[in-house]
């Protein structure tokens, strides 16, 4: 275990790195919601399409419990994703009382343009220099972070 003098300063440290980042993240608020409009959807829709998996149907109250919400306000996030053609509810093919979220083959492409126009790099990253783009995306490659779209899920059926 590290002296108390190197926690306070490495909590201090990732106080202040964990700021930046924090910082940096809502500064790109308005560029985030100018690519949901960009794609003819509300912010909420592309989130709930970010949760959505490419490659199976989730269930709801997946969704639901991924989200610490309400199974009636999945239901109204699903219904508006069917309305846009983005997503369909089909039966699990293992338990009949369940049904699943799948994407449409629209809603594939509006996902999958979400996540691009989301993940181009701010401009306040592009300004840096090289060597610091290589040492920042050195460090934040070290962690080990969980994608938050992926949501551990019962009733997954892996194909279409």
């Amino acid at each position: 275990m590290a002296p108390p003098a190197d926690i306070e300063e490495a909590t201090r440290l990732a106080a202040a790195a964990w700021g930046q980042v924090a910082r940096l993240f809502l500064s790109q608020q308005g560029r985030r919601e100018e690519v949901a409009a960009q794609l003819g959807l509300h912010m909420s829709d592309l989130l709930s399409l970010f949760h959505l998996q490419p490659d199976r149907g989730i269930a709801q109250r997946d969704l639901a419990e991924h989200w610490s919400c309400d199974p009636s306000w999945v239901t109204t996030r699903i219904d508006r994703l069917e309305q846009l053609g983005l997503a369909e509810r089909r039966p699990s093919p293992t338990d009949r009382r369940v049904k699943l979220v799948w994407l449409t083959p629209l809603g594939l492409e509006r996902r999958a343009a979400g996540l691009a126009g989301v993940g181009r790099p701010p401009e306040q990253l592009l300004d840096l220099p090289i060597e610091d783009l290589r040492a920042l995306a050195t460090v934040l490659g070290a962690l080990d972070l969980p994608d938050p779209t992926v949501i551990g899920l019962r009733h997954l059926p892996t194909s279409r």
